[in-house]
């Protein structure tokens, strides 16, 4: 079972529904500022909002991140942030990992799940991971 880590990478520690610029800054190693511009860049290309998914996903797929299909369980039910280290492996957990849940992105780094508030509970989407 993964544990839970409050950290919020917004120079202003904002809450402010950045999560995706958060998610983008924590795996990309780059500062909010940044991850931000980056998104705003992408979005002008794309013509999506600066936080919508199709912006995410162009950027981590152009710096080389895979999107993972949801999990499941032997059972058919789906995994909760929290139970992650039973499919991520220990090297995608150390190099870090994206889980997307209803409409918010988490931070796997680790044995630890990241994000500005304990979101363990809630069943992950899509996750994205980095060889």
């Amino acid at each position: 079972m993964l544990k839970f880590k409050q950290e919020n990478v917004n120079p202003k520690g904002r809450k402010t529904g950045d999560c995706s610029t958060r998610a983008v800054a924590k795996c990309l190693g780059i500062s909010w500022d940044d991850a931000l511009k980056l998104q705003c860049q992408v979005s002008l290309k794309t013509k999506y909002d600066p936080t919508s998914h199709q912006v995410v996903e162009r950027i981590l797929a152009d710096h080389g991140w895979v999107k993972q299909k949801q999990p499941r369980k032997w059972n058919g039910r789906k995994y909760t942030v929290r139970e992650m280290d039973e499919v991520v492996s220990d090297f995608h957990r150390s190099n870090r990992c994206i889980c997307t849940v209803a409409h918010h992105y988490v931070v796997i780094e680790d044995n630890t799940y990241v994000d500005t508030w304990n979101s363990g509970g809630k069943t992950v989407g899509n996750y994205f991971t980095k060889d």
